[in-house]
Order: C-alpha cells, then structure tokens, then sequence
C-alpha cells in the first residue's frame, strides 16, 4: 500500500508544480544593434479599503449623493434639508477628494519603476474603471503615445499571484543603430502579498521584480 501511495503523492507534487505560472520568463535577444529596455518594477503598494467609494461594482455607491459644499472635493452630511451647496452623485463629478460622507479612505495604486516612470491611480469620476483589472494610470500623458502598463490582480487573498502588461507604444521608440525605429512589449506574473485589518482593508505590497520584454515592433 505504501508504494501507490508514495506515487500519487509524487504525481500530485508533480502535476502542481507544472501548472503554477513561471514568475521569471525571460526576455527575447533583441535585433542586432538594436537597444533592450530594462522594466524593473521598484515599488508596488494597492491599498483597496472595505468601505472605499466602489464606482463600478456597488450600485448604491454609484448612485450615491453628497453634498458638496465650501470648495472642490469639501464633503458635508449627505441630506439635501441641510445641505448648503449641491448635492451631486460622487461617483461622477471628477472631484480630486474621493472620501465622501460615510466613506473610508480612496482605492489607491502606486508603482514605480527603476528608470523614473511611476503610476498613480485612484477612483476619479470622469475616468471610473477597475484597479487590478487592467490598464493603469501611468503618466497619463504618455498613454496617447502608447505606453501602457496593465496590472491584474485580486486583494481578497494574503498570497497570490498578481499580472503585469508593458506596453512601450510607437510614441517612446528606441532608436537602433541603423537608424530603424522599435517597440516592445512584455509581461510576467509575480508574487503579490496583503495584509488585512479587523475590517478587512486590504494593503498589498511585492518585493522587486523585472517585467521582461517578450516581443518587438518596427515603427515605420
């Protein structure tokens, strides 16, 4: 009995340790004289708080009214009897204070990378979409130049295995030595750790890590 056992085991370790993501692909050789870029991520840091303002998965909270009173993003009790400037629906003002009545601090996701490139994103009513499912806001200038980064993940969980997307985009074009024009792309999985509070605020970090370059374009 001890040997069929020992080989299912063996079987199972095995099987597991085929399907986890490789967190370490490594990059392609570029063309010849052509330069590589390096897209070292330096610091990671998604804070996704339990009673944040949720502008697309809470009805309530879209439908939500507050008061704005005194000046841009100041909030007050959210009851038109006594509310002394206008009640507005938070979820779609642009307001730069996304802490209304009742709500804990923003959803905020911060990323920097190694070469001074750094992403900043939060709930902002005339941009709503989903942190950690898809395109951030990394210098939104460039984003018309076609630099992209896309972060996916879940803070439900205290280790799990986050993905990211890097997109250089025809507007940040390396030049080659022959005077040719290139892109890149790449993308890898990394490891992404949270910690949560009594009220299960979600504050999640991972340590360094490279997003390697797995493709190219020519810009003609």
């Amino acid at each position: 009995m001890l040997l069929p056992l020992l080989t299912t085991i063996t079987t199972l370790l095995t099987t597991t340790a085929h399907s986890r993501p490789s967190l370490h692909p490594r990059s392609i050789t570029p063309p010849s004289g052509c330069p590589l870029p390096t897209w070292q991520v330096t610091t990671f840091h998604w804070f996704n708080g339990s009673k944040s303002l949720d502008c697309i998965h809470n009805e309530a909270d879209i439908n939500f009214k507050d008061c704005l009173c005194g000046g841009p993003g100041v909030w007050c009790a959210p009851d038109p009897a006594t509310c002394n400037g206008s009640m507005v629906p938070v979820c779609y003002t642009g307001m730069p204070n996304y802490q209304p009545w009742g709500f804990g601090p923003p959803e905020t996701l911060d990323i920097d990378f190694a070469d001074g490139l750094t992403c900043h994103d939060e709930y902002i009513g005339y941009r709503i979409h989903d942190i950690g499912s898809g395109e951030s806001n990394c210098g939104y200038a460039d984003r018309g130049e076609g630099r992209i980064v896309s972060f996916y993940g879940s803070s439900d969980y205290d280790t799990s295995t986050g993905h990211m997307d890097y997109v250089l985009g025809d507007g940040h074009a390396l030049e080659c030595a022959n005077g040719s024009k290139i892109t890149y792309s790449g993308s890898t999985d990394f490891e992404l750790n949270c910690v949560h509070d009594a009220f299960f605020n979600a504050t999640c970090t991972a340590e360094v890590f490279e997003i390697p370059v797995l493709s190219y374009d020519w810009v003609s």
